[in-house]
């Protein structure tokens, strides 16, 4: 043993034996001992490399902190970069959801057809660029129609609304408290807000076109993105991967699927209900009403308003009875039509569904209250799959994807 070595386990056996005056831990001191033993003269160490193999120790410790710390660095780096672009984030979302659906209406035709996947996708975005169409020429000049006099009849509703509230002391000093309550508006202010509203219609457009090429791009060739996304991850995991963007699709599907059926549903009856209850523009407020259909929970609350206001033109007493017919609508729906349809397609908690609601429509406005239950049905899954099963090793049960 080498010089070094002897003086070092002589001041180990000196410090046991002063440890042991002071009635110490023996096994603890003996523990120590056999560490440092075997650090120093095992077969492993050589006695003549202690001082290289303790500083190769810590230059191999520096290197593996460093790479630590250049992977969180990194992390938080792309973290701050989706942030300043998550509007763009949140279109591409809406992009696959797009995708989806085309996928989705294109996969019976080339099951029953001779045409490929390719072909039948482009019959089914003809098909719906045909029915746009035809729609179009025959209901747009009528529902434009329906528009012009829907902002009339708000109008006429917000000013019935005013007289009534101007009746009382409390509606007086409410009224007050809204701007421009004057009914005058500075003809500045009228051309900004003729700039903002051209700013905002433009903006529109050109999110929407972005959406429907994000769309189609990835129903053509949807294997190439998927690829590109699993060749991220480690060969071994690769199966796996797969597994779970086939989990992503499948749930986003059944989720498109459920909000289809309940936008017709609903967009039918509140039609069919306010022209018994001889509301003015019910096709357009039926319109409305099945377009906000798409936001769980909050579109439907919304979509009352107008039908409200449009109904206080005609009497406080048919405000009440659209109110109340609203009301029956959204019961039956919550306990009647949404558990039918979740069972044959996804089911989320509602409370989920609400939290993700509002969380993302006051972080992102109307673009982040649109993915927020699609996005919130993903996130779902990939904790399902990815946590509870493969970390968790929860069991999957037979034939499930997601």
């Amino acid at each position: 043993m080498c010089l070094f070595c002897t003086k070092f386990l002589l001041q180990i056996e000196d410090d046991k034996n002063i440890a042991s005056r002071k009635r110490f831990n023996d096994s603890i001191l003996q523990k120590y001992l056999i560490r440092v033993r075997y650090l120093i003269c095992c077969e492993k160490v050589n006695c003549k490399e202690v001082g290289h193999v303790s500083q190769q120790n810590i230059w191999e410790y520096l290197k593996r902190l460093l790479i630590a710390v250049g992977i969180i660095g990194l992390f938080v780096v792309l973290l701050l970069f989706a942030w300043a672009i998550i509007d763009v984030l949140l279109l591409i979302f809406l992009g696959l959801l797009l995708a989806v659906v085309l996928r989705t209406l294109a996969k019976p035709i080339a099951r029953y057809t001779p045409l490929s996947a390719q072909w039948s996708l482009v019959v089914v975005v003809l098909l719906i660029v045909a029915v746009i169409g035809i729609g179009g020429w025959f209901f747009i000049p009528e529902v434009l129609s329906q528009i012009e006099l829907f902002v009339q009849q708000i109008q006429l509703g917000i000013n019935q609304l005013q007289t009534f509230l101007a009746q009382y002391n409390w509606g007086q000093q409410l009224l007050e408290q809204v701007p421009g309550g004057d009914g005058g508006l500075p003809i500045s202010n009228l051309f900004n807000q003729f700039v903002d509203a051209f700013a905002l219609t433009l903006e529109g457009l050109a999110n929407t076109l972005f959406v429907i090429f994000i769309g189609i791009f990835l129903a053509v060739e949807p294997n190439l993105y998927r690829n590109g996304l699993i060749n991220l991850v480690p060969p071994r995991g690769r199966d796996r991967a797969q597994e779970v963007i086939a989990g992503v699709i499948q749930i986003l599907r059944g989720w498109l699927l459920g909000r289809v059926i309940s936008m017709i549903a609903i967009g039918i009856v509140v039609g069919v209900g306010l022209t018994i209850l001889g509301v003015p523009l019910a096709l357009i407020l039926g319109i409305i009403t099945g377009l906000l259909e798409f936001i769980p929970v909050v579109g439907p609350i919304l979509s009352a308003f107008p039908a409200i206001i449009i109904a206080i033109s005609q009497g406080f007493m048919q405000a009440v009875y659209v109110a109340i017919f609203y009301l029956v609508v959204q019961q039956l729906e919550g306990n009647v039509l949404t558990p039918v349809v979740q069972e044959k397609t996804v089911s989320l908690p509602p409370a989920v569904t609400l939290v993700a609601v509002l969380a993302m429509g006051g972080l992102f406005g109307v673009l982040g209250a649109l993915v927020a239950t699609p996005l919130a049905a993903v996130i779902m899954v990939l904790i399902k799959m990815l946590y509870v099963q493969d970390i968790l090793g929860s069991p999957r049960k037979a034939g499930e994807n997601r």
